[in-house]
């Protein structure tokens, strides 16, 4: 690949979408950001094409796309139908993406991976010593996903979905989640549900957001912090349950609610750590915090990218 060639890094999320250009070292050029909560698809197929319009202003030779989405994917149609975003369901980002930078001259490759995939990319990238080791990253945003690392290589799954781990039950005859199975991981960890939860608690608040959540329960509120405990407590048991099947002791956290959220965070350390106990070949485990934050994913996309370019 020439230090000449470019690529885009694709990341979308429940709330937002960014589009990121990077040069052939992953170093990043300029970012653009969408809004996508609560929006028709064709607005924001609008935004889309017109941030990617500008970043092709800036560089034409964009000669690879990689892009990291909530689930479910479709690897070979590069189609998303995101839980979290109702109105895209089979939604053409790949052909979209094609079509707008056709009409720059640029005619790139193009693959997608799940966002938490996309992170867990990412993570190897900045961190080497997961080269050598197994570990699971969790992430709790909006939604809630899961990635498996084996000794650098990041696992996908037969069909590219091996990151929804936020839809599976961690209560069997729990209530139904929107996605339409029971008891799911982000019914009662995932940020949005958290908001809704809080509110089922009968916080009077107006909560638009976890992060006034989030500050309800620093501030003291008890229905607020029970909330979020719960959260936690979901989470963690989900995730004793992927240490205790793949025998791994690693554990990474990563996401806006893990990330902002003390409350969150120590409650699901202290929970894996107690519900661990009766494991004893699990009991030197260790967590800790991502090394990148939001833009994670969008790297990893561009990682992507540049991966498919370079084994083609």
């Amino acid at each position: 690949m020439s230090l000449a060639q470019y690529l885009l890094g694709i990341d979308v999320g429940g709330t937002k979408i960014t589009i990121g250009l990077y040069n052939a070292k992953c170093e990043l050029q300029k970012s653009n950001r969408i809004d996508s909560g609560n929006r028709s698809a064709t607005d924001i197929e609008s935004d889309i094409r017109n941030a990617i319009s500008e970043l092709a202003k800036v560089q034409s030779l964009i000669v690879s796309v990689g892009i990291s989405s909530v689930g479910p994917i479709n690897l070979q149609a590069i189609e998303i139908s995101p839980v979290n975003i109702p109105d895209f369901r089979r939604f053409p980002l790949g052909e979209i993406i094609l079509d707008e930078l056709a009409k720059f001259g640029s005619h790139p490759q193009i693959a997608i991976q799940g966002d938490i995939i996309g992170m867990a990319r990412a993570e190897v990238f900045l961190d080497p010593t997961l080269t050598e080791t197994t570990a699971f990253l969790v992430n709790a945003g909006t939604g809630i996903g899961g990635a498996l690392i084996d000794n650098g290589k990041v696992l996908t799954g037969d069909t590219g979905n091996s990151g929804y781990f936020g839809h599976a039950s961690v209560a069997f005859d729990g209530p139904i989640c929107k996605c339409g199975a029971f008891g799911c991981v982000e019914y009662y960890a995932g940020g949005a549900a958290m908001v809704l939860r809080g509110k089922e608690n009968g916080i009077t608040t107006p909560l638009p957001n976890f992060a006034t959540l989030n500050s309800l329960a620093d501030s003291g509120n008890t229905a607020a912090i029970a909330t979020i405990e719960i959260g936690a407590t979901a989470i963690a048991q989900a995730t004793v349950n992927v240490m205790l099947i793949n025998d791994l002791t690693n554990i990474i956290a990563t996401g806006g609610v893990l990330l902002s959220s003390d409350i969150f965070y120590n409650k699901m350390v202290a929970e894996i750590s107690s519900r661990i106990k009766p494991h004893a070949f699990l009991l030197g485990f260790q967590i800790r915090k991502a090394l990148l934050g939001s833009s994670s994913a969008e790297l990893g996309a561009a990682l992507l990218a540049r991966e498919v370019l370079l084994t083609s």
